[in-house]
């Protein structure tokens, strides 16, 4: 299935043929793919592991 605003780049692969980290469209930083099934679970991870971790150190503070 093809989309109109999606690069031209990342339309001629199959979702298991996706790179984990593809370059940002305007800038040169490098984001998670959430076209890779590796990349998705990544994007949808990080930010509850980052969370636990604010957490536990925000416990251990206070202490």
């Amino acid at each position: 299935m093809r989309h109109e605003n999606d690069h031209a780049r990342d339309r001629d692969h199959d979702s298991e043929d996706q790179p984990v980290f593809i370059r940002q469209r305007y800038g040169t930083r490098w984001v998670y793919n959430h076209r890779n099934p590796a990349g998705l679970a990544l994007i949808m991870i990080v930010p509850i592991i980052a969370i636990a971790a604010l957490l536990l150190m925000t416990r251990g503070a206070s202490r």
